[in-house]
């Protein structure tokens, strides 16, 4: 194959990896993973993720920390704002150095500069979440959440939670919605 056709097929290759005609660039894991979130959990307000994880210093030179990690099986990909780019819905959990691990559901839409984080779910205190699909523009979330008896370590309730991007809000829509 002469360098010229090769040139041609490898530019062509590229350019099937880019947005078509300068749309931003789709959500992947890969960038959810170094995603900047807004957080409660931390001094600034925000947490840039590392490889899919966010550490903090509760008190300098104490051992506990506020950590914020990505759950990498727990995510899905599909547009949520309508503009034909993928978004994501993801699951963090946060933790603030005492027992509790807190969920939640984090929507992310693409922008020129990358994942922008657009709105949060609480989703409960060591909840299980079993999936995450994106259809419709609606965010499905299966889990195991507690009951008024359960002990925090143990919930029971299965359960099916609906949110909708409205704005910068992940509203809980009605269960048959």
């Amino acid at each position: 194959m002469s360098r010229a056709l090769l040139a041609l097929a490898l530019a062509s290759l590229s350019a099937c990896d880019a947005a078509p005609n300068g749309a931003r660039p789709p959500v992947t894991l890969e960038s959810l993973k170094n995603a900047q979130f807004r957080s409660e959990w931390t001094a600034s307000g925000t947490a840039r993720l590392t490889d899919g994880v966010y550490t903090e210093a509760i008190v300098p030179g104490a051992a506990s920390e506020v950590r914020i990690e990505i759950y990498e099986d727990r995510y899905a990909l599909g547009d949520l704002d309508g503009d034909g780019v993928a978004d994501a819905a993801v699951v963090l959990a946060s933790r603030g150095g005492g027992t509790g691990t807190f969920i939640s559901l984090e929507a992310v839409v693409s922008s020129d500069s990358g994942p922008r984080h657009a709105a949060s779910a609480f989703l409960g205190d060591r909840s299980q979440v079993k999936s995450v699909v994106i259809a419709s523009d609606t965010i499905t979330v299966t889990l195991v959440i507690h009951s008024d008896t359960d002990a925090m370590c143990c919930p029971t309730v299965n359960a099916t939670q609906r949110y909708a991007l409205t704005g910068d809000s992940l509203v809980r829509t009605p269960e048959g919605g």
